[in-house]
């Protein structure tokens, strides 16, 4: 494997992908410099130390000299940098991860597409300045299966219009995102697009700070409010893990070689539905709720209070359920060189599910 010292700029670097490949790059001695925003009365700065911190304490207090944080917006023009940054970047930068996005799935088209679309178009047109001072060689955009829409067939890599419609309107800015970045390749750039499914933590430990969606099923589970609630054995859902994800990234950041592909980085194992409701009652001990199905439960008359906590996760689950998603050359690549996704287990989902009791994000049932 190739272990060439590079200079990388990331965006996403406080949100839960970005943070893990921070740590790796940083593990390995890459100079980074790292985009974040200011929030809750935290600097940028902060904030990625924070996260740094949060993952591994070894890297931030022996890899700092490799960080440079720069407080900015990828929504905001020149990603709100001053020229001398912006000047600092176009002649270091030798590669870029465009990790950060609105993740939420019921935001107003126009605020999400702010981050999704013009976001990422801010980010690809700091490349072309790059790309034309002659030291970047490529950038790492992340996307999401969800571009699939509501389409129900098999989704392969190098599909994208299929004539999808969309259930969300992070759906539809994450496909926007995609078709600008074919009209980028188009412009000269190297963009290599990595489609994630859903993330759960670190799989060795449970370890996250971001308990969204599989984990606010959890949530509702725990609640015992519902006394029915979709689950079927035939549908199926690929979990990933924040460090296979992360580790995977950096297998293709040093040796990919074929320009503008498309991957699916997740593995061809998977978990039904009912395989994973039952496994987090076994560890939380909630009642088990009269199994129906998602048509039915769609229109179940839920009080105003639980229609307000699932309403979000109709629309995750419906969409997370519809497609069957092809990772058949993205296993080859990597398979190339070694890399193997981890079998998904339940003593791992176990980790997870695990960890978000001690987080108390979810409360275990008395036995």
């Amino acid at each position: 494997m190739k272990d060439n010292k590079r200079i990388i700029f990331l965006t996403g670097a406080t949100g839960l992908v970005g943070s893990y490949l921070l740590k790796i790059l940083l593990q390995e001695g890459h100079k980074v410099y790292a985009l974040a925003r200011s929030k809750n009365n935290k600097n940028a700065k902060d904030r990625v130390t924070e996260v740094l911190n949060f993952w591994d304490k070894d890297v931030l207090s022996e890899k700092s000299y490799c960080l440079e944080v720069l407080e900015g917006d990828i929504a905001k023009k020149n990603l709100g940098l001053d020229k001398q940054n912006i000047d600092l970047l176009e002649n270091e930068i030798e590669e870029i991860f465009h990790c950060a996005a609105g993740t939420l799935f019921n935001l107003p088209l126009q605020e999400i597409r702010k981050v999704n679309v013009e976001g990422t178009k801010n980010v690809l047109d700091l490349a072309i300045r790059c790309n034309e001072k002659g030291r970047l060689k490529k950038v790492n955009h992340l996307s999401t299966v969800y571009v699939c829409g509501d389409y129900k067939g098999v989704f392969r890599e190098d599909n994208l219009d299929v004539g999808q419609g969309f259930n969300s309107t992070y759906e539809q800015s994450k496909f926007e995102a995609e078709k600008l970045v074919e009209g980028y390749r188009k412009r000269g750039l190297w963009i290599d697009i990595f489609r994630l499914s859903p993330v759960l933590g670190e799989s060795t430990t449970g370890k996250t700070f971001k308990f969204e969606h599989f984990y606010q099923l959890l949530y509702l589970w725990s609640l015992e409010i519902l006394e029915v609630f979709p689950i079927n054995e035939k549908l199926l859902i690929n979990f990933t893990y924040v460090d296979a994800i992360a580790k995977a990234l950096y297998c293709l950041f040093n040796n990919s070689k074929i320009r503008n592909k498309n991957y699916h980085l997740f593995g061809d194992p998977t978990i039904s539905t009912e395989e994973a409701f039952n496994l987090a009652r076994k560890h939380i001990g909630f009642k088990k709720p009269s199994m129906i199905s998602w048509k039915r439960f769609n229109i179940e008359n839920f009080t105003p209070v639980q229609r307000n906590l699932i309403n979000k996760l109709v629309i995750f689950s419906n969409t997370m359920l519809q497609a069957k998603f092809s990772s058949t050359f993205t296993r080859n690549i990597l398979n190339k060189y070694n890399f193997r996704f981890p079998n998904f287990i339940n003593k791992d989902l176990a980790n997870i599910i695990q960890y978000a009791i001690d987080s108390k994000f979810i409360k275990k049932k008395s036995q």
